[in-house]
């Protein structure tokens, strides 16, 4: 398993009022502002600094462990260098996310039936550089209906969300094991156009087992918003079923950003005199 170490921040959900959806109010956010955004933008949320951590890097500056939820002193507890919201506003009470035990590790769990809570912490990475995301999770139950493109039924088993602070509404990258929709369906949030999801996993299958998945996500959002990506300003997850009203359960682990590998110089020369032989008559 990694070393571990954390970070901290906390997460977006996916609806803002119709006023910012429709245009207006843009502009560089400022401490002040993002402030306000807290209480304008309902599920568009940014998650607090106030217990940041500092990051790790790994051996040879290649990885950044993020979390891995080493916290065995809160066993059965919300952890607390994590928050977590509904809408705009912070909940203390309620919290379904806890640390659980397995054979002598430590995770994060979560378990709820009508309930809709995000929970994360501040990450700062700079995806330019830690391009890659990895991190695992298992689903022991999913939102019976659950369709992440339809608002009425916008549930999901398990969901890893990135967001980018960098305006009033910030961008959110959202990775989903979804009950429905097919893998590889890249789709807009039907309650935040801000707001990309990209299913990973569907169904039962792999149901009850610890699976792992790692994403180029500096690619991911290039492809699915267009341009450079900000730094990313927090992490979150959400296991949720308020709009299905089921059972959900879930847990996550060991996330961690990670360098691509970068090409040898000797490797790059070869392409290069090959490429120009090739073009020769």
């Amino acid at each position: 398993m990694p070393c571990r170490t954390g970070v901290r921040s906390i997460s977006g959900e996916d609806r803002y009022p119709a006023r910012l959806r429709d245009g207006g109010l843009r502009g560089h956010c400022t401490r002040f502002v993002c402030v306000l955004v807290l209480f304008l933008v309902p599920d568009s949320v940014i998650f607090s600094e106030e217990t940041q951590q500092g990051s790790t890097s790994a051996a040879a500056d290649s990885a950044i462990v993020l979390e891995a939820f080493d916290y065995p002193e809160q066993i059965g507890q919300f952890p607390d260098t994590w928050e977590g919201r509904s809408g705009w506003r912070r909940v203390k009470k309620g919290l379904y996310y806890t640390i659980e035990e397995e054979e002598g590790n430590t995770y994060l769990h979560a378990e709820t039936t009508g309930m809709a809570i995000d929970a994360g912490r501040s990450a700062d990475v700079n995806l330019r550089i830690y391009n890659r995301l990895r991190w695992r999770w298992r689903v022991t139950s999913l939102p019976m209906g659950g369709n992440e493109e339809i608002e009425e039924k916008n549930d999901s088993g398990a969901g890893v969300r990135l967001v980018f602070l960098g305006g009033i509404i910030p961008k959110t990258l959202k990775y989903v094991w979804s009950a429905s929709l097919p893998v590889g369906t890249e789709t807009v949030s039907p309650t935040n156009d801000r707001t990309r999801v990209i299913v990973l996993k569907r169904g039962m299958r792999n149901a009850g087992k610890w699976v792992w998945e790692e994403v180029n996500a500096y690619e991911d959002y290039k492809r699915v918003f267009g341009g450079e990506p900000r730094p990313v300003k927090s992490i979150a997850v959400i296991t949720d079923s308020d709009n299905t009203n089921t059972y959900v359960e879930a847990d996550y682990d060991d996330f961690l950003f990670l360098k691509s590998p970068e090409r040898a110089p000797t490797e790059e020369r070869e392409e290069t005199h090959q490429d120009s032989l090739e073009t020769l008559p």
